[in-house]
């Protein structure tokens, strides 16, 4: 007789709250929230271990599981064995692991992948039916099962899957509150966990770097930092961080940070491994003493700084979790969002509005603009149309266009949030189109690849990069007299233009390919749109009670 079970009803409640914990960004995120009271907490987290981890992953587990024992939750190990003593046995049934592999004929082939199933989804089922007290053959009852939290990220969606068995049901809290990878990234680093890594086995790691987006191979440009490349800890920090997929601009400028801390700690004949604060706070007196070439004032600007004291953070963060050191020397501000006192961080941050031309100031500068090449006039109304970064205008191809519609699609991997997004452009922008594309077709004689290209001797035909863009808007600041003309004010202008014409933050939001709203925020503040309302209403209300008081003049004669 075939006996047919049915799934727990959707108003019962879980015996238990689990979570599969990898010890990589996503599921370090959520267990990190369901300490924190964010989300609702876990009777047990489970870490399946494949025996073949990365250090820095053993590591992270290791401090999450002190961690969460300081909230009651505790974190176990599972195992269905090593993968790797296993794909090395040949009296093992078979490689479970992708391993490229040599067959008998001489053809190359690559093994199928079954190891999620084996080494990670097996575990952890028999796992939760022990933790249920229903052990395998022992038959769960209808009704009774565990609420598995799983952490999959919006950029990953379609990897969420509903358990296929009626004892487990799957939840995904990261899509409930509609993270991505990036948002887990920041918030592990005001945690305190900033350099937490991608869960995956070395097997896969060292196979599928490509495939998986494992980037332990990356290229850091060395010669930038020699400091930092002759400093062991320092150059592993660098080479780990751009593993991690940070952007090049962000290595570099980490590098760059980094490199100029070594030069001081050079002076000061300081260590980095037993460095005090008051060492740092040398370091960052001697930044604010420093000529600024550009202002040609005194002290490096308050952006700088701030980037330059994050990026050594987070390089004394890895010595902390490497053990060279107990603790970091750069202090960590904090907010008061969570009802804690707040506390500030070793530099105040100044917050600048963006600089917006004025109608004067922009009659000028498009003025100096009808003196450019076709090309650099497109660049200029592409970037005010659809608001865009530098990376975003200088990575765009002729496919990513749609004139029929004029449109411009902005990739993923080109915009600053990884966020792909639709943008606008105008009359103007699709005649310069026209004719830039004609052009363009005359001279290099293909319509593929990148839109902007190099007129210049030495790379002829190349797409144009960012330094080349922040070039050209230099030299339209120089002919128009406006020095604060940068690549960003386009941007700038156009999201403030958007909430003078009634856009709504929301609205601004997706458009700029914002994450926080609170970036948004400035761009309506800029605007004077809520300064006009209040006025007016204030001005209207004065103005009836002078009507008020006049009417007393009108009297018959």
């Amino acid at each position: 007789m075939t006996h047919r079970t049915t799934a727990p009803t959707r108003d019962s409640s879980p015996a238990l709250r689990l979570l599969s914990l990898g010890a990589g960004v996503q599921s370090t995120a959520v267990l990190l929230l369901a300490c924190e009271g964010a989300i609702p907490q876990f009777d047990y987290a489970l870490f399946a271990d494949t025996g073949w981890e990365p250090r820095a992953v053993y590591a992270n587990l290791k401090r999450l599981r002190a961690h969460a024992r300081r909230f009651s939750i505790p974190v176990r190990t599972v195992s269905a064995g090593n993968i790797k003593t296993d794909a090395l046995d040949p009296k093992h049934r078979f490689v479970s692991m992708p391993l490229h592999v040599l067959n008998t004929d001489g053809s190359k082939g690559l093994a199928r992948r079954q190891c999620t199933s084996e080494y990670k989804i097996v575990p952890l089922k028999k796992a939760a039916r022990q933790l249920l007290g229903y052990p395998h053959p022992k038959r769960v009852p209808t009704g009774v099962y565990a609420e598995q939290a799983i952490g999959i990220s919006t950029d990953e969606v379609h990897r969420a899957k509903d358990a296929d068995v009626r004892y487990l049901r799957n939840r995904f809290p990261l899509l409930e509150l509609g993270w991505d990878r990036d948002t887990c990234v920041d918030y592990l680093a005001t945690q305190g966990f900033g350099q937490t890594v991608k869960s995956a086995c070395l097997g896969c790691l060292m196979w599928n770097l490509e495939e998986l987006r494992c980037f332990f191979m990356i290229t850091v440009h060395w010669e930038h930092f020699p400091l930092v490349s002759q400093h062991p800890e320092a150059r592993r920090w660098l080479q780990f961080t751009a593993n991690l997929g940070r952007s090049p601009n962000t290595v570099d400028a980490y590098g760059r940070s980094v490199e100029d801390h070594l030069a001081f700690c050079l002076t000061w004949g300081a260590d980095p491994a037993t460095a005090r604060p008051d060492v740092v706070a040398g370091w960052i007196g001697d930044m604010l003493q420093r000529p600024n070439v550009r202002s040609g004032g005194i002290g490096l600007a308050n952006a700088t700084i701030q980037q330059r004291v994050i990026a050594v953070r987070s390089f004394y963060d890895f010595l902390v979790e490497e053990e060279l050191r107990e603790r970091n020397p750069v202090r960590r501000g904090q907010s008061s969002r969570h009802g804690g006192r707040a506390k500030q961080g070793l530099v105040r941050r100044v917050e600048k509005a963006p600089w917006i031309p004025n109608e004067p100031a922009w009659d000028r500068i498009l003025r100096a603009c009808e003196h450019e090449p076709v090309r650099n006039r497109l660049m200029v109304t592409f970037a005010y149309d659809g608001a865009l970064r530098r990376q975003e205008l200088v990575s765009l191809v002729a496919g990513d266009l749609e004139p029929a519609w004029s449109l411009i699609h902005l990739r993923a991997e080109t915009t600053k949030s990884k966020r792909a997004r639709e943008v606008s452009f105008g009359t103007t922008s699709a005649q310069l189109l026209v004719s830039y594309l004609r052009q363009r077709g005359q001279e290099f004689g293909r319509a593929d690849g990148g839109l902007f290209l190099s007129h210049s001797r030495r790379n002829r035909g190349n797409p144009l990069g960012p330094a080349s863009w922040s070039k050209i808007v230099a030299g339209i600041a120089s002919q128009a007299g406006v020095p604060q003309l940068s690549t960003h004010t386009f941007r700038h202008l156009r999201l403030t233009d958007l909430a003078r014409a009634g856009w709504t933050i929301d609205e601004i939001a997706q458009y700029a390919g914002h994450r926080d709203l609170s970036t948004t925020q400035k761009y309506i503040h800029l605007s004077g749109r809520e300064l006009a309302a209040k006025m007016h209403k204030a001005t209207r209300s004065l103005q009836a009670d002078r009507e008020r008081r006049l009417a007393a003049l009108v009297e018959p004669w």
